[in-house]
């Protein structure tokens, strides 16, 4: 709600900027080693603001970086906010949830997409966790090559569950043999 008259800044953008101000770029994880701050929603103080009405996340995404000590994201849009999107050349995606690996409903239809396209879903878990992997982000220099080695139905489902992921237009190029 913005301040009265109209012109002011809401409570969440004044707390977000508190909050991120307050942190600043790096908060101090181990000894010896940083945490960095995610950008774009958590940099509002989002993230912060709203903890307790996201579930805790299921996946961790271990991400590939030149950057020393990189600090592990939770959810696919950290991956695809973080201001080191552009260095990350892979990402490692495992299930941390609570319980057994259960795919949701949303999980299991992206797993049906690889199916339905010819790939192997003999361990729906892993080809989960394979797609979600290869909609994190693909180093650009070898593109055309990690593709290939997933395979035209992770690329189905990739663009089924991140059809407005940084690299879905390259995905889909690669689809249609266009450069």
């Amino acid at each position: 709600m913005n301040s009265p008259g109209g012109n002011g800044i809401t409570r969440r953008e004044a707390l977000g900027v508190v909050l991120v101000g307050s942190l600043s770029a790096l908060l101090l994880h181990a000894p010896g080693s940083f945490l960095t701050v995610p950008t774009g929603a958590a940099a509002t103080g989002d993230s912060l603001l709203n903890a307790g009405d996201d579930p805790a996340p299921r996946f961790r995404f271990e991400c590939v970086t030149p950057v020393p000590e990189f600090a592990p994201l939770g959810r696919l849009e950290e991956v695809w906010a973080n201001s080191r999107y552009t260095t990350f050349t892979d990402c490692v995606v495992t299930y941390v949830g609570d319980g057994p690996f259960v795919l949701t409903a949303e999980e299991q239809a992206v797993v049906d997409v690889v199916g339905a396209a010819g790939g192997d879903v003999s361990s729906p878990q892993q080809t989960y966790l394979l797609t979600l992997a290869a909609s994190t982000r693909l180093d650009p220099a070898r593109l055309a090559e990690r593709l290939a080695q997933l395979g035209r139905p992770v690329v189905l489902g990739s663009l089924a569950l991140a059809p407005e992921a940084p690299q879905a237009d390259l995905f889909r190029a690669w689809l249609t043999g266009s450069p």
